[in-house]
């Protein structure tokens, strides 16, 4: 957890959303920034664990990626829960036919391109 001062000249006073695996609160006008645990895959895990390890990993290295193009922060968090809806629906489209992580990042990522750029 770290405390986020801005610039009293600038127009953002606060921040409240996640970007990449990094989220903003504002509580009593006062920012904190915490990061979020990346995904961990437990000692000899099930089929269902590896599965959403996977899904999970995959889908927050896209939304880094995405969000990290936007020029305003802002708007990249505003953005967050749209664009993990849409890489949602791409994995669960892809994920049954690609088995490699590698190779289905790359068909979800340029199929959003694609699609919704």
């Amino acid at each position: 957890m770290a405390k986020v001062k801005f610039n009293p000249n600038q127009p953002i006073q606060s921040l409240s959303g996640s970007v990449g695996a990094i989220t903003f609160r504002t509580v009593n006008g006062q920012t904190q920034l915490f990061r979020r645990p990346d995904p961990v895959l437990p000692k000899n895990p099930t089929r269902k664990q590896r599965a959403l390890y996977k899904r999970r990993s995959i889908i927050d290295q896209c939304i880094t990626i995405l969000q990290s193009q936007y020029e305003d922060m802002q708007v990249a968090i505003k953005m967050r829960p749209k664009i993990k809806q849409r890489l949602t629906y791409l994995y669960k489209t892809f994920a049954p036919d690609i088995k490699a992580p590698t190779k289905l990042q790359k068909r979800i990522m340029t199929e959003y391109y694609a699609r919704f750029n």
